[in-house]
């Protein structure tokens, strides 16, 4: 018996994760991306390919095990989220490129901010009861 709630629970777990890859994960790399882009940080391909990795790089710290301890209710989930990301991301930056420092932690900066921002709407468009689920 519980055996199949524990496989049940992963399967629940799985269909979470891929929907975080689907509708979370691409959306921020592709407007972190372009916040690179804009800031002048490389051309717009470039720009999404530094992008991804250093959303990889943070992917995988929470994967590894810091997922637990960030998740939490929503604003205080996503300070610590943001907070991580921005660190991590920002030192992926550093070891990336050799650029200016100030223009590396803007670049964080900002690409974090508006990606927490993106999550916070999906959060709040998705609480709208009706708003995903068939009629």
């Amino acid at each position: 018996m519980l055996s199949v709630l524990s496989q049940g629970r992963a399967i629940d777990y799985n269909r979470a994760m891929l929907g975080f890859y689907i509708f979370q994960f691409v959306p921020i790399v592709i407007v972190e991306g372009i916040v690179l882009w804009r800031m002048k940080w490389a051309s717009l391909p470039r720009s999404l390919f530094v992008s991804l990795m250093m959303n990889f790089a943070s992917f995988l710290g929470l994967v590894l095990g810091l997922g637990p301890y960030i998740t939490g209710s929503m604003p205080w989930g996503l300070t610590l989220f943001g907070t991580y990301s921005f660190m991590v991301e920002g030192t992926v930056l550093m070891l990336l490129e050799s650029k200016d420092p100030k223009l590396v932690w803007a670049c964080a900066l900002t690409a974090n901010l508006l990606g927490c921002v993106l999550l916070a709407v999906e959060a709040l468009v998705g609480a709208i009861p009706g708003i995903f689920s068939p009629k």
